[in-house]
């Protein structure tokens, strides 16, 4: 396999970023992109483990339209463990270390007069490389890291969690009401019911196959008012009418015309029907609903952009 050779223009891009002396190493172009580079950098000298990483690049798509000379770099900066292939993606966040960001449409280079901009301004290699580092460490500064080391905790974990905790409650109670076990994954946006997904951005994930689960409801039902339902939610419902009767005795409410109510035969039979259908189809859909809104709802604020 021959090495791709790195294009005159991107060296002489290259040559605009005084790397080593901002103490940048490692660096190396892109073998899949004309115009592209990356960059290393410890936090710590005395850190043997953990460094950062800066890639510039444009995408070739962009680099080859013809509609204008001035480029988009896109710019990504990470911190983690750094490995002989790259730099390994942390999965925790510990907002005291060094932030990983992208820049899509800050910086743009003229691919026709090689200048480099921000916005309108122009500006140098240096200014683009350590405007990129200050925003990617600025987490790490005691006093000026502080509002947004805060803005960071508020958006990832204080905001998400109630709703987390919230799409919880829902899937615990959907389980005690129906004995229904659903799950909502916003990633693939996959749907899982009982063990099994019913539905997925991925199509090729979803089976469609009677479950054990199913089957066992399916024989496990029982006559109610001459209807054959399930007895899970006959179960809940029922118990659920036995603790309000047993709160209206042990509180001495009055149920008088409560009773009277239940004493007409047929008002008794559409009340059943309905309160029933609403315990057995109503509100089943209604958590599931809660369960997928919230569940998406915490992951886009978990990943929402922040600006630096």
């Amino acid at each position: 396999m021959t090495e791709q050779v790195e294009s005159e223009q991107n060296k002489r891009l290259r040559s605009k970023f005084n790397f080593e002396k901002y103490g940048f190493y490692s660096v190396t172009h892109y073998i899949d992109a004309q115009i592209g580079f990356g960059c290393k950098k410890k936090l710590n000298p005395q850190d043997k483990k953990n460094v950062s990483g800066i890639g510039f690049y444009i995408p070739n798509k962009t680099y080859n339209d013809t509609g204008s000379t001035r480029k988009a770099f896109y710019i990504r900066a990470t911190y983690g463990e750094e490995l002989l292939e790259g730099i390994r993606m942390r999965s925790e966040q510990n907002f005291h270390e060094p932030i990983d960001l992208e820049f899509r449409d800050e910086f743009f280079y003229d691919t026709g007069t090689e200048k480099l901009y921000k916005g309108n301004k122009e500006i140098t290699g240096d200014e683009v490389l350590l405007e990129v580092y200050r925003k990617h460490i600025k987490t790490t500064r005691q006093i000026r890291g502080l509002y947004l080391r805060t803005k960071l905790r508020f958006w990832r974990i204080w905001f998400p969690w109630p709703l987390k905790f919230l799409s919880n409650v829902s899937h615990y109670l959907l389980f005690f009401i129906s004995g229904d076990k659903y799950t909502y994954e916003f990633l693939f946006q996959e749907e899982n019911l009982n063990g099994q997904i019913i539905s997925s951005r991925m199509a090729e994930r979803v089976v469609r196959k009677e479950t054990k689960k199913e089957s066992e409801k399916e024989s496990k039902q029982i006559d109610f008012f001459g209807n054959k339902v399930p007895q899970w939610p006959i179960v809940f419902y029922s118990l659920l009418h036995l603790s309000f009767w047993f709160l209206l005795k042990y509180f001495s409410i009055k149920t008088d015309q409560i009773e009277n109510f239940f004493n007409t035969n047929f008002l008794l039979v559409l009340y059943v029907i309905v309160s029933f259908w609403f315990v057995e189809t109503v509100l089943p859909f209604l958590l599931k609903k809660f369960v997928k809104y919230l569940s998406t709802w915490s992951f886009q604020v978990a990943n929402k952009t922040i600006k630096v």
